[in-house]
């Protein structure tokens, strides 16, 4: 699509009729369109159109930008527009950014020599009933706060087993900070991060004693801030699970039932990646 061969010709259109404009009759033939699609949803059974009236679809996933958050000081993205409308007939930018950047998945190979590569992981597993255990209390009070053994129980007893293929969700709270990419980071006059994680015994336990597909957090890492052995990284991708870091909106799935799909582009022998991740309530 973005190829000399095209630009040229979009250009040479542009130069003969101006840019591209949704005219009158382009209006009305979408108008014609949609009035067809609401008369074949009206003939839809009942119980499917029952449905998707009820259906809710929570974006779990931050705004991918040139000022996300960071682990690492500056990594941040960059872009910048190789073509545009105005001057070639159509939109393109170029982006440079590191894999695990702004809302994304670990999968194994991110920690596990030979682990598997997010071109080759399964994508069943990327589909998961959602599970939401909230540690914002604690975390209010202890920046370095984990999900620990206690928390998953506490849940279960007010929820029953986690099921199986569930991904597990850490709600801190932490994604309140998500504006000031410093204050998120939260590092200390060591460079120190401090904010929330799973602990490695949660971890070890959903491995153990559940059957997940993996872990969410809305912070920077599924370990702790503080961690200089990434314990629960190497325990949940060593386990063939994978991890979604820097998650938004859990809070929009307190108390409900949801599947959670996670859509990450499969990078030729990637470690994980950028993803945009979907609830439906």
């Amino acid at each position: 699509m973005c190829s000399p061969e095209v630009a040229k010709v979009v250009r040479e259109r542009i130069a003969r009729e101006g840019l591209p404009q949704i005219n009158r009759r382009s209006f009305l033939k979408l108008g014609g369109a949609a009035a067809a699609g609401l008369a074949a949803a009206a003939a839809l059974p009942a119980r499917v159109a029952q449905a998707q009236e009820m259906s809710e679809v929570v974006d779990l996933s931050h705004v991918f930008a040139t000022d996300v958050p960071v682990y690492v000081l500056g990594a941040t993205p960059t872009r910048e527009a190789q073509v545009t409308v105005q001057n070639d007939g159509f939109y393109i930018q170029q982006w440079t950014f590191g894999e695990h950047t702004g809302t994304h998945v670990d999968i194994p190979a991110h920690f596990i020599a030979d682990g598997e590569t997010v071109d080759n992981y399964d994508a069943s597993l990327l589909v998961s009933p959602a599970v939401v255990i909230d540690i914002s209390a604690k975390a209010a009070e202890n920046p370095d706060a984990t999900l620990d053994v206690a928390d998953i129980e506490a849940w279960e007893a007010a929820n029953g087993e986690i099921p199986a293929g569930a991904l597990v969700c850490m709600y801190s709270g932490w994604e309140a900070k998500w504006s000031d990419a410093l204050a998120f980071r939260n590092a200390d006059d060591a460079g120190v991060q401090h904010y929330p994680g799973f602990s490695a015994d949660a971890a070890r336990f959903l491995l153990e004693q559940r059957d997940i597909h993996g872990i969410a957090v809305d912070t920077l890492s599924l370990d702790p801030g503080n961690s200089a052995t990434f314990d629960v990284h190497v325990l949940i991708l060593g386990g063939g699970k994978y991890g979604i870091e820097n998650v938004a909106n859990l809070a929009s799935l307190m108390g409900k039932a949801a599947t959670v799909v996670c859509g990450v582009p499969r990078f030729q022998e990637g470690s994980g990646g950028p993803c945009r991740v979907l609830a439906m309530v």
